[in-house]
């Protein structure tokens, strides 16, 4: 389904939600979370206005920093008992929350939670991991590295290294300008891609450190800049010291949105449930690129070896779509938000952008 049509529905059912129900003016008290058996082939995120994780419920993921691509084929694996185990085949249960996403993997002896945290305005993601164990386990993080701007745009040569120093991989690029980090205040070096005319290997891996009985909480980092490494690095060492505050004011942000914004008392719990989602749902379109500013984009999914995540791009007709739920739901901000940015790239004959790429800015698009 195209963004349009996605967009079209969204507002359809607002209209009927706010014409057929009683409204009230301030937000519901509970908390918003869903939760259900993992459904491995699911698409599954969690996102923030300036990046994204994307993937899947089987724990495999890809991991954007706007306009950024960092890496693809995110996956762990638990050591135990003198076994690998590949954690996708212990996926149990699935529960999201506006400000979250998390996947609960268990064995015989030990669950872990993988909680995806993406801040609402930091350039990274924070990926949280509670351990709880009866022997001894050490979680090992894969990925492949995929540093690269979203199309069409492209950096050329990129490299990695293992920073000692900060406990992480770091990405960057010829010029300097553009770099990553991917890392935990626990993590030790495991493997490093590599390529020799015999054999190669796309795979980098890290060791979160054991925990030896009981319960303990991991987390993996990821943070990148396009003003250079010291910019990438004070965030990586910010979402590393400072995750719990920033889950925090994430789950705080969109609690106070759905406050300030038009709710309704309906007598189905899951119709109203509903409605408290699509208004997340549309607001959490609203992204910030360094180089274009912040506008809606049209839909988010995972790009595999390419560097196209969906539709995690601007679009303009998409937009006005949009603001009609919005201004229904009361979130005149964020449409106002939406048709600046559409206006500031409209032509001289006044004929608006259909699309804009996040990597537009880096080729003749306009």
């Amino acid at each position: 389904m195209n963004g349009f049509l996605k967009h079209r529905r969204c507002v359809g059912i607002l209209v009927f939600l706010l014409t057929l129900c009683s409204v009230a003016t301030s937000g519901q008290s509970h908390d918003l979370e869903l939760s259900r058996d993992a459904r491995p082939w699911e698409f599954f995120c969690a996102v923030g206005t300036r990046a994204g994780l994307f993937g899947n419920e089987s724990g495999n993921f890809e991991a954007w920093v706007y306009p950024l691509k960092i890496f693809r084929n995110f996956h762990l694996r638990f050591l135990t008992d003198g076994r690998s185990i590949p954690a996708e085949t212990l996926v149990r249960t699935v529960t999201v929350r506006p400000e979250s996403s998390a996947i609960l993997y268990a064995g015989d002896t030990f669950s872990v939670k993988e909680t995806l945290l993406v801040p609402v305005r930091e350039s990274g993601a924070v990926i949280v991991l509670e351990v709880e164990t009866v022997h001894p386990l050490e979680i090992e993080a894969i990925f492949e590295r995929d540093f690269q701007l979203e199309w069409p745009a492209a950096l050329g040569g990129t490299y990695s290294d293992w920073d000692a120093g900060v406990h992480a991989f770091y990405f960057g690029e010829e010029q300097r300008k553009y770099a990553a980090f991917v890392g935990s205040p626990t993590a030790v070096f495991s493997a490093q891609e590599y390529q020799t005319n015999y054999s190669d290997s796309p795979a980098s891996a890290l060791r979160l450190g054991p925990t030896l009985k009981g319960k303990e909480t991991k987390i993996i980092a990821v943070a990148a800049s396009v003003s250079g490494r010291d910019d990438a690095e004070a965030s990586y060492r910010r979402l590393s010291a400072d995750y719990s505050a920033e889950a925090k004011d994430s789950a705080k942000y969109y609690r106070d949105f759905l406050a300030r914004t038009v709710s309704v008392e309906l007598p189905d719990a899951q119709l109203q449930q509903a409605y408290d989602w699509a208004r997340i749902s549309a607001m959490q379109g609203l992204v910030t690129n360094p180089y274009l500013g912040t506008g809606l984009i049209a839909g988010y999914r995972t790009s595999g070896r390419g560097q196209r995540p969906g539709f995690a791009w601007f679009f303009g007709r998409d937009s006005f779509w949009t603001a009609l739920a919005l201004d229904s739901e009361g979130d005149f901000a964020t449409a106002k938000t939406a048709l600046d940015f559409v206006s500031k790239y409209q032509r001289a004959d006044g004929k608006i952008p259909h699309e804009i790429s996040q990597g537009a800015s880096f080729v003749n698009w306009f």
